[in-house]
């Protein structure tokens, strides 16, 4: 999956969605939207038909944007644990770099404007590391746990790390090592 092909107004109104977002929540009038991309609200329904649907492009947008951080490089003939550290460290050197992105994200993923066909849509664009996850089960390398469990731990150790990183970058370094020791320890098999 790509970007839609598109005008440099159109990446200004997902733009300023995300840091409306971002500061203000989901809740955020579209006149926001519109006054921080300085283009009129009228523009905003040309590119966008409801709010809902500038709240669709703008999580597929940053999903795509997620995923090729996370799959930038990656090690596909590595170990499962090289390639899980991978992941684990391009996801939350992403949310740092862009703090308003992993935040308008995290509140449009907790939001119930994105239909299930969507997420599973965007879901496609993260397939490497299902294939990581496979990999690591078929190999018994990480526990057998209930479906969505070890990729919902990777995002909240991720999330984690993030916040502390964003609180003391100085210790950057340290909090991205110890959270990936913290999110191995908890999902691989004990040898």
């Amino acid at each position: 999956m790509s970007r839609p092909r598109n005008d440099s107004r159109r990446m200004a109104l997902l733009d300023a969605a995300t840091q409306v977002f971002a500061k203000h929540g989901l809740q955020a009038p579209t006149s926001l939207i519109s006054k921080t991309a300085r283009i009129s609200e009228g523009s905003l329904f040309t590119y966008f038909k409801t709010k809902e649907e500038l709240v669709t492009a703008l999580y597929l947008d940053l999903r795509v944007d997620l995923a090729s951080a996370i799959t930038s490089n990656f090690p596909r003939r590595s170990s499962v644990r090289v390639r899980f550290e991978h992941v684990f460290r391009r996801y939350v050197t992403w949310g740092v770099a862009y703090e308003l992105k992993r935040k308008a994200l995290r509140s449009i993923t907790l939001s119930n404007l994105v239909t299930p066909a969507v997420r599973a849509q965007s879901s496609e664009l993260f397939a490497e590391v299902d294939r990581l996850l496979a990999d690591a089960l078929q190999q018994r390398l990480m526990k057998d746990l209930p479906a969505g469990m070890s990729s919902q731990a990777l995002k909240a150790i991720a999330e984690m790390t993030m916040d502390l990183i964003d609180r003391d970058p100085e210790r950057g370094d340290e909090y991205l090592s110890a959270g990936f020791q913290m999110l191995w320890g908890a999902l691989a098999r004990k040898p």
